[in-house]
């Protein structure tokens, strides 16, 4: 009997060690993924924070321009209403030379008869003081010969 006490035992589980070292492999792998997952995660956070900024910025910069738009506009509209108001003006003016030009088209051969019936009066006029003048000059002449006579 004593031969059989010193058998071998069964073998059954292995020892706690071995156990160990076979499951670290695994671990360590597992590890590694999960180091890398969470590196990946932190840099999409970063990544969709970095997104965000610029979003906002792009709405910042999008809305200032809009800002700036609408006072061109606004402008714009200012300087052409006033633009349109001295075109409005000038056509006035030029349609009152127009019409006065027009007016004085048609008084112009008016003017022309009366200045013309006007140097006929003075024409006569002249001539009547002419004549008459004439006749005082003879008229002297005729006393001063009898004078002298």
């Amino acid at each position: 009997m004593a031969a059989e006490s010193t058998a071998p035992p069964p073998p059954s589980l292995p020892p706690p060690a071995t156990a160990a070292a076979l499951r670290h492999p695994r671990l360590s792998g597992f590890e590694q993924l999960d180091a890398r997952v969470k590196e990946l995660t932190s840099s999409q956070a970063e990544l969709l924070e970095r997104i965000q900024k610029l979003k906002q910025e792009v709405q910042n910069w999008r809305s200032n321009v809009e800002t700036q738009v609408r006072t061109c506009q606004n402008e714009l509209q200012g300087l052409k209403k006033g633009l349109d108001s001295e075109v409005e003006q000038l056509k006035l003016e030029m349609k009152e030379i127009r019409s006065a030009i027009q007016k004085e088209k048609g008084n112009l051969p008016t003017q022309i008869t009366t200045l013309e019936m006007s140097n006929n009066d003075t024409e006569q006029a002249l001539q009547t003081q002419d004549k008459a003048l004439k006749v005082d000059t003879d008229a002297s002449m005729e006393e001063q010969t009898a004078t002298q006579a």
